[in-house]
């Protein structure tokens, strides 16, 4: 049983890693195609395309890596089955479930490997791709956030103890931390409003704040311009750059390590983080949306296998993948908005499949 079970989650390994690397390649030459055409009106080296084209391979592998393993999964029990070793090996006294049981638990430890491992190369593959793109493609020194409705960030008066500074940004520039379009509204102990400081550009220095070309508005005058002026803060750099601007972009580029953390710094500072629980928990759920893949793949193509149709079958693997593929971005996309709950945009839908191959195996060694 022993060396069945090995050799079984070997192929399924094997097709797996060849599925990938074919997928891989695909992408490679399509994002080839599209970065020389970014960067044909540039004097870049050629192989700064390539480089690019190269780095953009694990962030499209992470959307679609379910898919893969529902097409491997296929392609192994095919391969099998066309050799006659599905028949030989139950004939031998085994059943669907003990055939079945190592090709999930693989899926299982491979989804392990790709959310705590592969996904940590990932990152740090895409953070390359985005400085390169941003230094040869769109030509900008600076990355800039400039997030719908602007960002709001909170602090208390360390002038004046018991107040709280209210602060608006329209644009954030990442280098220098400077803020453009900026609106700060003073209140006092009780909570009542009674300042505001209209500022162009306003740059987070150590432990305080420089604002330059301002307008004050208070109960004493109206559109007072000021100089350069200063307000202390107890914020950091580390945190806008990392907690605050990161906020409004790509979730993708916080490990599952980095994820609690991130949370709940957050959560703590009056940002909504919705968005990365959803993200944190699909991490989480990954596994198991791997294993369920593996057995709803199995009677998938265990069901078909007489017809001896390699083209058909796949055919139809890569169909099921996409669609499950998108019904799922779909439904952690209205997690992520706060449209339906946390569990069922996540461990809820690993769940179903999971529970769905579970019982096609069962209807399957039934027949």
């Amino acid at each position: 049983m022993k060396k069945i079970n090995y050799y079984l989650a070997k192929n399924f390994l094997v097709r797996f890693l060849q599925v990938s690397c074919g997928f891989s390649l695909i992408i490679f030459f399509i994002n080839f195609m599209e970065t020389m055409k970014k960067m044909s009106e540039s004097e870049s080296p050629f192989y700064i395309s390539v480089l690019l084209a190269f780095l953009q391979i694990p962030d499209f592998l992470n959307d679609v890596v379910s898919s893969l393993v529902l097409v491997a999964t296929i392609i192994t029990f095919f391969t099998l089955s066309s050799r006659s070793e599905i028949t030989i090996i139950r004939v031998s006294g085994f059943s669907l479930w003990q055939i079945v049981r190592p090709i999930a638990f693989s899926a299982m430890i491979l989804g392990i490997f790709w959310v705590t491992i592969l996904d940590l190369l990932s990152i740090k593959m895409t953070q390359q791709f985005h400085s390169l793109e941003s230094k040869y493609v769109r030509k900008e020194l600076r990355e800039v956030t400039v997030p719908q409705g602007g960002v709001w960030l909170k602090q208390n008066s360390l002038e004046k103890p018991g107040e709280e500074l209210v602060i608006l940004t329209k644009k954030i520039y990442q280098e220098d931390l400077e803020f453009d379009d900026v609106t700060i509204w003073f209140f006092n102990k009780q909570g009542e409003f009674y300042k505001k400081i209209d500022t162009e550009k306003m740059f987070l220095k150590k432990g305080f704040w420089l604002l330059d070309k301002s307008t004050l508005n208070d109960e004493t005058s109206l559109n007072k311009n000021l100089n350069s002026i200063s307000i202390p803060t107890d914020l950091e750099a580390n945190f806008v750059i990392q907690k605050v601007v990161n906020n409004f972009q790509n979730v993708k580029i916080f490990s599952l390590f980095e994820l609690p953390t991130l949370i709940r710094d957050l959560a703590s500072s009056g940002f909504s983080a919705t968005k990365f629980i959803i993200y944190f928990h699909s991490l989480l759920t990954k596994p198991l949306l791997f294993a369920a893949m593996s057995l709803i793949a199995c009677y998938f193509s265990l069901n078909h296998i007489r017809n001896q149709n390699t083209i058909f079958l796949i055919l139809c693997g890569i169909v099921l993948g996409l669609v499950l593929y998108i019904a799922s971005s779909i439904i952690n996309a209205l997690g992520a908005s706060g449209l339906i709950p946390i569990f069922a945009a996540t461990w809820l839908i690993a769940l179903i499949c999971l529970a769905i191959g579970t019982l096609l195996i069962y209807q399957k060694e039934i027949i």
